[in-house]
């Protein structure tokens, strides 16, 4: 007789341990699976046409399994642990979950059910309504692929396809997800509803409809108890007349106030009026909207648009939510091809397109400065028309002929009338002054020329002073110019701020005046 090896011994004995696991793991698996256990029917049958050893049942059929309980008008329990239920089907799967159905077929291995026709889920906070549904009891999770919807006492939510998960009582919708709600309407087409926080989740581009806002975001959620909603990825909001972008949008129904975060646009469709920056606030009930930030009012226009900067833009609406007034304060700066600007603060009107400039203001066009304490800018057609320059007002033009000299006006008061935006005539009250610089057709000097009178007209032609009219007690003296002294030059008060003067639209965030003083064509336009 011939005995086996201690190798072929070794790997017999091993063999026998797998196959003994085997079939231990083998009876722990049954041992896990529990049998569909038939509690009541009027009527039971055996029919083996349906499958061996498969009982019919008919009326008030009851089962249990696994401690969840089926309800149904008939059916047919089969030997390998699963069940055909037909009519009036209703499965408690916990205390806060029940399932209705016109038919069902559940595997009480996998623990699987598939329902039909007029399906409902229904848990503690909202019900949902498909005519297809699988509900897995192991990880409780029902879905459907053609149609639901889902009601709650506020929303309700309808799509093609959708995930419940009841564990975490939450919903994903997919494709062509629509949410109705008493103040909005949402499209999206990737959403998550929370049941027990009624909040909505959108990872998808997505429309928020009201009876008077219209919004759009990719990202983002709404609470509806709160009425608060958070936008994000190429967020904005309409409402009438404005649209508000940025790269996050918060929203509030109760409050009625819109907040947007970075890369905030604000545009007035009726006027041609955006105004950027990286933080807006827009309050519906209190008719006011403004922005911080970098902030930036631009007016647009064909021909020369406006680009005005401040630390705080400040926009007052009417009752149809357009811009009736801006106000800039705090280092305001603005610039144009015809007029660049500086001051404390602003005030712009559009119903009469009027311009008030407080706080040591500086009004810079062509080759002209005038500075003062006040300024009062009245435009028509885009274009100034007439302005009032208050107290302590100066004047001055560099000289054409020579650029070392300064022609200047000082006095109390001035007004100024423009004609297709350029200065034509002035009228000083009160004590004025006046120092011109005189010129030979040659170009060789006559001398400087001083006038003091209590009014004065003066006329403007081609940004140069044409002619002054002094009406009252005007005295006068000429003196030649290489016995003008640089004392004599200037008039009480002097001041050249050209290098604080906007030249192009980005100057207008300048803090600190520019190095270059020189004015390029490129510049202006």
């Amino acid at each position: 007789m011939r005995f086996p090896s201690k190798i072929s011994i070794a790997i017999l004995m091993l063999m026998n341990v797998f196959s003994w696991q085997s079939i231990a793991q083998n009876k722990n698996t049954q041992k896990e699976v529990k049998q569909i256990n038939l509690l009541h029917a009027d009527i039971l049958l055996f029919d083996n046409v349906s499958g061996p050893g498969a009982q019919r049942l008919r009326g008030h059929v009851k089962a249990e399994h696994d401690g969840s309980i089926l309800k149904c008008d008939s059916a047919y329990l089969y030997n390998d642990n699963s069940i055909d239920a037909f009519g009036h089907v209703h499965i408690n799967v916990n205390d806060s979950l029940d399932i209705y159905g016109d038919q069902l077929f559940y595997d009480g291995n996998t623990k699987i059910a598939e329902l039909h026709q007029n399906v409902r889920l229904i848990d503690k906070k909202a019900t949902l309504f498909t005519d297809d549904l699988v509900y897995d009891r192991k990880t409780s999770i029902g879905r459907y692929y053609v149609w639901g919807r889902i009601e709650d006492s506020v929303n309700v939510l309808t799509s093609k396809r959708g995930y419940y998960y009841n564990q975490i009582e939450t919903v994903y919708f997919k494709d062509s997800v629509v949410v109705v709600n008493p103040d909005y309407v949402m499209q999206s087409d990737t959403l998550k509803y929370q049941t027990s926080t009624e909040r909505v989740f959108f990872t998808g581009p997505t429309i928020i409809e009201g009876d008077s806002s219209f919004m759009y975001a990719e990202r983002g959620f709404h609470d509806t108890h709160s009425k608060e909603s958070r936008l994000s990825q190429n967020a904005f909001v309409q409402n009438k007349t404005n649209i508000l972008r940025g790269d996050s949008i918060f929203f509030s129904k109760v409050l009625n106030v819109s907040e947007a975060f970075r890369n905030v646009v604000m545009i007035d469709t009726a006027n041609d009026v955006y105004v950027t920056g990286e933080h807006a606030v827009y309050d519906k009930n209190q008719l006011f909207a403004y922005m911080v930030d970098s902030a930036q009012a631009i007016f647009a226009d064909k021909e020369d648009s406006t680009f005005l900067h401040a630390d705080t833009l400040l926009l007052k609406l009417d009752s149809l939510e357009s811009p009736k007034e801006i106000h800039a304060f705090y280092n305001m700066k603005f610039f144009s091809k015809s007029a660049q600007g500086m001051a404390d603060s602003l005030v712009y009107v559009f119903s009469d397109s009027s311009l008030q400039l407080f706080g040591k203001p500086f009004l810079w066009f062509e080759e002209n400065q005038i500075s003062c304490e006040r300024i009062d800018l009245i435009s028509e057609y885009g274009q100034l028309d007439s302005a009032a320059f208050q107290q302590n007002v100066f004047l001055v033009s560099q000289d054409t002929v020579d650029p070392r000299y300064f022609n200047q006006v000082s006095g109390s008061n001035m007004y100024a009338w423009f004609r297709e935006g350029d200065l034509r005539k002035i009228f000083m009250s009160a004590k004025s002054e006046t120092i011109t610089f005189l010129w030979e057709e040659d170009g060789s000097p006559i001398g400087l020329n001083k006038l003091q009178s209590t009014d004065m007209l003066i006329f403007v032609k081609d940004q140069q002073l044409e002619t002054i009219t002094y009406i009252n007690k005007p005295t006068a003296y000429l003196k030649p110019l290489d016995l003008v002294s640089p004392s004599e030059e200037k008039l009480k008060g002097f001041v050249w701020m050209q290098e604080w003067r906007p030249m192009k639209r980005e100057d207008i965030f300048r803090k600190k005046a520019q190095e270059s003083t020189d004015i390029t064509e490129e510049d202006m336009n």
